[in-house]
């Protein structure tokens, strides 16, 4: 288990749209954090706005509001705030996302065990 000084278990939001990878990435990462889910970039949106969050991992291409769009609005709220990629990104997305302060990008597909260990890696960091 992955704790903060006083012992609260830190909180990952996951925004993925994908059903499948969103559902067992969630199992993966609930035996290391609380994680609240979100389905689009909007979802993550209003949960980041409504829960205290550690870590932000996120996809890039989703409906509604893409994972640019919704970490460029996040940073609005809290620049500080750690977040990692996970994403069949390109080449022209990279200074994107370099802007915004993203700690990590991950390709999808990804190693499970690359994502946790990434994600604990950050969260010790900041």
């Amino acid at each position: 288990m992955i704790n903060t000084s006083n012992n609260k278990k830190f909180t990952v939001l996951y925004v993925e749209d994908e059903t499948i990878v969103r559902t067992s990435v969630e199992t993966c990462l609930k035996y290391l954090f609380n994680v609240v889910i979100a389905k689009n970039g909007q979802e993550g949106l209003d949960k980041f706005s409504k829960e205290e969050i550690d870590l932000i991992i996120t996809d890039i291409n989703m409906p509604q509001k893409d994972g640019i769009s919704m970490l460029r609005d996040i940073k609005e709220l809290n620049p500080d705030v750690p977040c990692i990629i996970t994403s069949a990104f390109d080449l022209t997305m990279i200074e994107k996302i370099k802007s915004l302060g993203v700690c990590k990008c991950i390709s999808k597909p990804f190693d499970m065990k690359e994502l946790l260990n990434n994600s604990i890696e950050v969260l010790k960091v900041s």
